[in-house]
């Protein structure tokens, strides 16, 4: 994916998350909807966390490293208010700084904004669906493009960097399969963590679905038994048991 895709899946999801934020308050009863795919967290804590994260980043790009977290706290105003600010913020920041332009990022092999352009994409993406998903609707699809570049990021970014000892195992494996994008993976269970290669090939457990679901189900948001599963399933239980971000 280019940088263009990744700002135009980040405009038109922060702006669903402005639009979710504003009906909120207009109706503050929604404010205290549970999240399903977030734990104990309310529409409210959701969209707190994002307005903090769109602050955070900001704020650690203009210093040039990484920003006190504890001491972004939400401005006088409404939420919604705070959310809608802070995003516009942050893209009016990433409109003046082109991908290849340093930045300080969570990742030492990625010092650029190019990390931020593909991490503020998926971030709004990801939590588009959680709010959607917390009002009770069918949340708007993922479409498959960027659903296989947030499999490749988490795999990328995620698991190398925050659970390079995660899923260890004897050698046992996991192939995913998309089947309406070109995005097939192989994981191996190794006594260090997993090793994985965007590869074809019999495992003991498969996945196969639509690149959408593949990104859910990695992340968390939905169960095996939403995708067509094949093999050795316990293998697919242990991995949303144990591979948390």
């Amino acid at each position: 994916m280019n940088a263009t895709a990744y700002a135009e899946f980040r405009a038109a999801e922060g702006a669903r998350l402005n639009e979710i934020a504003a009906d909120a308050e207009r109706s503050p009863d929604m404010w205290a909807r549970p999240v399903p795919s977030c734990g104990d967290w309310t529409l409210q804590a959701l969209i707190e966390h994002c307005a903090t994260v769109w602050t955070f980043v900001r704020s650690s790009i203009t210093a040039g490293g990484r920003a006190d977290l504890a001491a972004i706290a939400r401005p006088p105003g409404s939420v919604s208010q705070w959310h809608a600010d802070a995003f516009d913020a942050l893209t009016s920041l990433m409109t003046e700084r082109p991908p290849s332009a340093e930045a300080w990022t969570w990742d030492p092999e990625e010092q650029s904004m190019s990390f931020w352009w593909r991490r503020m994409a998926h971030e709004c993406t990801m939590h588009r669906w959680d709010a959607e998903a917390a009002l009770g609707i069918t949340p708007a699809p993922i479409t498959p493009e960027l659903a296989v570049d947030g499999v490749d990021e988490l795999f990328d970014v995620y698991v190398r960097l925050r659970r390079p000892d995660g899923f260890a195992g004897d050698g046992e494996t996991v192939h995913l399969h998309a089947t309406d994008a070109h995005g097939e993976w192989v994981i191996t269970r190794t006594p260090d963590g997993m090793q994985v290669q965007r590869a074809h090939a019999k495992s003991d457990a498969a996945v196969r679905g639509p690149a959408q679901d593949l990104l859910l189900f990695v992340w968390g948001r939905i169960d095996p038994e939403r995708l067509e599963t094949f093999g050795r399933t316990d293998l697919l239980d242990e991995w949303q048991r144990d591979v948390r971000f």
